[in-house]
């Protein structure tokens, strides 16, 4: 937003690791970010962007003109009059008591000017040319902005992500209590990603968000202490999360998952955790009947746990991701295709003891690819390239980076693809 004693235009969040990162707030909830789902849209999230004007009262009948276009000397710096008062919550409903937010009788400029500052048929349209953190931001302007932007159609597809420091407020005899998540409720978040809780964190936040026990469609856990105890109480209590997320939590263990794991999950993603081998991808087939998507990033995965799917999964499962799971094979890529005949999606990235032959077996038995990823297999040549040109003509993405022997007479092979759309040869020394 412009400053109004300088004019200069400062962005309302620096970007770190992709994340938005809103400014702390005595109240404890300022400092939740929020992120979309991937990374190219998490970068964009952070850039700071013009404000742009507000409709003239001369166009405000004008609907059919995009709101971008029009010129204004009324700015949005104008129309609050002064900027949020420093103890605004950020997510919260209410601003803290003793602030002062301006209302439209006291906004500068005529009166169909300030009718037009308060006017929720143009801030409807308005406020969708803003980034989430801009968003967040502008809710503080006043109440009948906060009353338009808390509606959940602004806030689609995005994840609030809360640390365990910021779960809490510290009263003045230095005790903690759980901050007001009401905020997030009434703007319909459906998926959060907590990042060091442990399982009290956990339990304390399944009881004072009113969405947690049905409405919380997504979960994911990052650098937690989340033991098998809290992991069954999270799946049991929280009977609307069909997706789930684990990464780099190493208290839970292959029992936590024969124990908590449920049918309704159809997406998993596990990377990270020092405790998942075999037994644990047991328990997902065997378990998770209606699986669509499976991340997986596990150093101890064998060859084996390949062969434990199911037919059911065979027909449900398009996407499989295997990242770096350094002991897979040749064989565990035979086990594979006769397992998930339908998959749409793989990734093999990371998995260094696959040749050419486990390529040629994708590419004889996965005619339905629509996107493949075989970075950093370094034994990668270009008759695995041949395989792909010949067999996957559905093929639209085709992930290459660091296969050092890759060369020219292999990208000739790929030049018949008529679907390939994306190709990436990053660090490919030798084309």
């Amino acid at each position: 937003m412009s400053n109004p004693r300088n004019g200069d235009t400062k962005p309302p969040c620096l970007p770190r690791n992709g994340l938005v990162k809103i400014p702390t707030q005595p109240n404890g909830l300022g400092s939740a970010s929020i992120t979309k789902g991937t990374p190219a849209v998490k970068n964009r999230l952070c850039q700071p962007s013009s404000v742009p004007a507000i409709l003239s009262p001369a166009l405000a009948h004008r609907s059919d003109l995009p709101i971008p276009s029009l010129a204004s000397p009324l700015s949005l710096a104008t129309l609050a009059g002064a900027s949020s008062p420093p103890s605004a919550s950020l997510v919260g409903l209410n601003t803290s008591e003793g602030s002062e937010q301006p209302s439209p009788e006291r906004l500068p400029g005529s009166p169909s000017e300030r009718q037009l500052a308060v006017d929720e048929k143009i801030l409807n349209r308005l406020f969708w040319y803003f980034s989430a953190c801009e968003k967040c931001v502008l809710a503080q302007v006043c109440k009948a902005w906060r009353r338009v932007l808390y509606q959940p159609k602004f806030w689609v597809g995005l994840t609030p992500v809360l640390h365990t420091k910021e779960l809490y407020n510290i009263l003045p005899g230095g005790e903690k209590e759980f901050v007001s998540l009401q905020g997030f409720a009434v703007r319909g978040f459906d998926g959060f990603c907590l990042v060091g809780v442990s399982d009290l964190d956990i339990c304390e936040f399944i009881d004072n968000y009113p969405l947690s026990k049905k409405g919380v469609k997504s979960m994911s856990l990052k650098r937690s202490t989340i033991t098998d105890a809290g992991l069954e109480v999270m799946l049991e209590q929280m009977q609307g999360v069909v997706r789930l997320e684990l990464s780099g939590c190493n208290d839970f263990t292959e029992a936590g998952l024969w124990s908590s794991l449920n049918a309704r999950i159809t997406a998993l993603s596990v990377s990270d955790c020092i405790n998942v081998a075999d037994d644990a991808i047991a328990a997902i087939s065997q378990l998770l009947p209606n699986l669509t998507e499976l991340n997986l990033q596990a150093y101890h995965v064998t060859d084996t746990a390949l062969a434990y799917f199911t037919a059911k999964q065979g027909y449900t499962t398009h996407t499989l991701r295997l990242n770096s799971c350094w002991e897979i094979t040749n064989h565990g890529v035979v086990n594979m295709v006769h397992s998930l005949p339908n998959l749409s999606v793989l990734s093999l990235s990371g998995c260094s003891k696959v040749t050419d032959d486990g390529v040629e077996l994708v590419a004889e038995n996965l005619r339905k690819l629509r996107s493949l990823d075989l970075s950093w297999c370094p034994r990668i040549t270009d008759m695995a390239l041949e395989y792909i040109a010949c067999d996957l003509h559905k093929l639209e993405e085709l992930v290459l980076d660091r296969c050092v022997r890759i060369t020219d007479t292999g990208l000739s092979y790929l030049s018949t693809m008529s679907s390939l759309r994306s190709l990436y040869l990053r660090w490919c020394c030798q084309v």
